[in-house]
């Protein structure tokens, strides 16, 4: 079984870092208008489809209804961000998040048309980051609760039930569950798209080669030697840094 762990603390990559700054400056606004920032940039489907305020389906994103909320999304985003940003690349990293936070949001308009309730938070796009290290790393061990061992595969079971049974239930109707699961959905069509037309394979081929580092840090070496260090993609200068230990 793999374990993760020890790396969940490490330095954080760099979009992900973008995207927890951009959070905590919006967070930072609330303090001195959060009515406005919660009004405006938050997700009222009400408005977004009778006013045409588009923009929410973006900017509800980085709006966080209090301290803990915000503690708690941007905690799950330097984990799993840190490490699926690391997998796939920074830039299919950006898109990933942004597409299952969006789709997350339109899940949102679909089921609630007419609410004026605003929506916010990251949640929707992290829960689509836990599909997708589930889909990298099956077998990977992550704590449930930070108590419980499980696989990150036993995770996502367990948080679909849990998040299917709570929007039934209707017993915290300040907890956008469908958002949630928004999230988990386009995350996972997203991405066995994505397969089907080879991007996750060649990045699954790239995580591949990561687990014997030794040939991938061969060949890196061979290239810098026949063409020089210039001719080294971003990826590659990434890995090197990584494996000599200064990343």
């Amino acid at each position: 079984m793999m374990n993760l762990a020890p790396s969940l603390f490490g330095r954080l990559s760099k979009v992900t870092r973008v995207l927890i700054l951009i959070s905590l400056a919006v967070f930072v606004l609330e303090f001195f208008i959060r009515g406005y920032i919660i009004y405006f940039l938050g997700l009222v489907p009400v408005k977004v489809l009778g006013s045409g305020w588009l923009w929410q389906i973006f900017t509800y994103l980085f709006v966080h209804g209090g301290f803990w909320h915000f503690f708690f999304n941007m905690l799950m985003l330097w984990i799993f961000g840190g490490i699926m940003e690391r997998t796939m690349g920074g830039a299919e990293f950006l898109r990933y998040f942004l597409v299952t936070g969006v789709g997350a949001g339109i899940v949102t308009l679909l089921f609630s048309p007419n609410s004026s309730v605003p929506v916010v938070g990251a949640s929707g796009a992290i829960y689509g980051l836990m599909i997708a290290f589930a889909i990298f790393y099956p077998d990977a061990k992550v704590y449930l609760y930070f108590l419980f061992p499980v696989t990150s595969r036993q995770m996502v079971i367990f948080l679909v039930i849990l998040e299917l049974a709570m929007s039934f239930s209707g017993t915290n109707p300040h907890v956008a569950n469908v958002a949630h699961l928004g999230g988990m959905l386009v995350g996972y069509l997203y991405l066995r798209r994505s397969r089907m037309s080879g991007a996750v394979g060649r990045m699954k081929n790239l995580f591949a080669r990561q687990k014997n580092p030794e040939d991938e840090i061969n060949r890196i070496l061979s290239k810098i030697s026949r063409k020089g260090i210039n001719s080294l993609s971003r990826s590659e200068k990434e890995f090197l840094d990584k494996f000599s230990g200064r990343s």
